[in-house]
This record gives structure tokens, sequence and C-alpha cells, in this order.
């Protein structure tokens, strides 16, 4: 008996994985596709063919040519990040299932009366910005031009992320929140203007701060939001005055806005936060490449990292607002 339980358990667990991983599926079936240039329509068919070895000077790509098999690879991307975010809400934001019809609510903002504070919020922005951020590199390093990447990036976290409301409209904890949505439009285009505006890009970031708080019990920087901190951090060295600086170009200040206790059973607080922080790609930069940014491919994704997470190189002032 105990044997059947089981298999009805996983029976009912894979039901809401498939369906969670379906919806999100299909929200990105035109992004792969439908909506660039991609090579010719045979693809599938050629998908799994055996590349050569070597590539002779007759069919090695010229400058402007499509890769073979774009669109599968650019597929590859956006099935993989709907199959991690599908597989991550099944284990913590559906496990209830699903039923009873469409639902919405009105979550509000930031009032201490709100379920998380306004945390969440962030959180839908940061991680749409964080999308667009990390895809638009890896949808270049795919072989798409540099547009393309920008508008694959953008539609695919928008997508995902939009699904997954969707999907917490028909779950039994969750209901759809036209303010998580606002908040992923918000994020995400926040990410496309500063991908296409180098010169911001080099004065400010979006930054997550973790530090996994003591009730909690995993660590979870997506769902622990009484250990988030989400700052606008500016950076001297974005700044032409302050980089010629020797002391100044190596520092940041920045605003940052945390809750605490509402999903750990403690007081509810809210708190902004002002911060002293060092730039660590400035250092990598001056210590490893003679200055220069952004020199190799490693640096970059450094330089990414550092963009997105805060490392504990920053001092805080906390103010509470409760």
């Amino acid at each position: 008996m105990q044997y059947l339980f089981r298999l009805s358990a996983i029976y009912v667990r894979h039901r809401r994985l498939a369906l969670a991983f379906f919806c999100l599926l299909q929200a990105q079936a035109a992004v792969a596709g439908d909506l660039f240039h991609t090579d010719n329509a045979d693809l599938y068919s050629r998908a799994f063919a055996v590349v050569p070895a070597a590539i002779s000077g007759d069919t090695q790509l010229k400058f402007g040519d499509t890769p073979p098999n774009l669109r599968l690879r650019n597929s590859l991307i956006i099935g993989t990040g709907a199959a991690l975010v599908a597989v991550y809400g099944s284990n913590n934001w559906w496990q209830s299932g699903f039923g009873g019809g469409f639902d919405t609510t009105n979550e509000g903002w930031f009032g201490s009366g709100t379920k998380f504070g306004g945390a969440d919020k962030l959180g839908h922005a940061y991680i749409n910005y964080a999308g667009v951020r990390l895809l638009t590199p890896l949808f270049e390093s795919a072989g798409n031009n540099r547009d393309d990447s920008l508008s694959l990036a953008l539609w695919s976290s928008l997508g995902i992320y939009t699904a997954v409301e969707v999907v917490d409209g028909f779950s039994h904890n969750w209901k759809f929140s036209p303010q998580d949505a606002i908040a992923n439009v918000s994020g995400a285009v926040l990410g496309v203007a500063l991908e296409t505006h180098p010169g911001l890009d080099a004065m400010f970031d979006f930054r997550i701060d973790y530090r996994r708080s003591p009730r909690s019990p995993k660590f979870d920087p997506f769902g622990d939001y009484s250990a988030q901190k989400y700052l606008f951090v500016v950076k001297a060295d974005g700044f032409a005055s302050l980089r010629e600086n020797s002391f100044l170009r190596y520092f940041e200040i920045a605003a940052g806005y945390g809750t605490g206790g509402y999903d750990t059973g403690g007081n509810h607080q809210r708190s902004t936060y002002a911060g002293l922080s060092l730039n660590l790609s400035r250092l990598l930069a001056d210590d490893a490449y003679g200055g220069h940014m952004h020199a190799t491919a490693f640096q970059r994704g450094t330089d990414r990292l550092f963009d997105l997470v805060q490392f504990p190189t920053i001092g805080y002032a906390r103010r509470s607002l409760d």
C-alpha cells in the first residue's frame, strides 16, 4: 500500500512539473523562430547530422552569414531556461497543484500590510533584469547578431516569467498578480536600457545582496525574502572625472531596500539602506588586466557577475520604515 501511495505521489508531482513546463515553453515558441531570421526550413532534419571535424575554406562562415542550426541553438537556450524555472516552480511554488479556474489578486506594492513588504516585487524586477543581462551575451555566443540577441533575451525573460504568472493564476497556492507582471516588465526594460547604453551601464548597476537568514531552512536566494537586499548602485568609475582619481575610482555608493520577518514568522520590518562598497570589476581590471575592462571572456563573465551580485565588500547604514 505504501508503495502505491509513493507511485501516486510521483505521478502527481510529475504531472505538475509537466504542466508547468508546457505552459512556460509554449510562451517561448514564437521567440525561438518566428520573430527572427534563422537558417533554412530543413533545420530539424539536419539538427543531429554529423558535423565534420574541420570546415573547409569553401564552407567557412563569412561575416553576416547565419550560423548553421541557429534556430536549434536558440531553442535549446530558451527551453533550458524554461525547464529550470519549471523545475524550481514545481518544487517551491506549485507543490499543491492546480485547479479551480484562473484567479487574480491585487497584492499592492511596498506597504507594511502586503505579503512580503514589496521585496517580492523587486525580486520580479530583478530576475527579469538579470535574465536580459545574462541571456543577451549567451544568445550572441550562439551566433545571433547583437540586436537579435537583445530581442531574444528580452522576450525570453518576459515570456517565461509572464507564463509563471499565468501558471500562478491556476495554482492552489498563488494567484495572478498584475503588480508582479508590471515588475517583470520594469526589470526587463531596465536591462535593455543598460545593455543598449554602455555609458549608463558603466555608471549604474542593479544588484541583489543575499545572506541566508537564520530562520531559513535552506539556501534560497530566490525565495528567502528576509535575507535579500536590492541595491541601485552608482559607480565612480563610470564618471570620467572620478575615473581619473586613483583613489575614488574604486568606490561605489548604493541605495537599497529590504524586508525582514515576512516569510520567517518574525516581526515585520521594512528598511532602506545606504551603502559604500568597492568596485570589484575595476580592482580586477587594474590588478590583472593592465587597467583594461572587459578584455577577455573570463573578465567579461566576472564583470557581469559583479554587476548583478553584491559581494560582502560593502558597509551599510540602515533606516527602518516601521
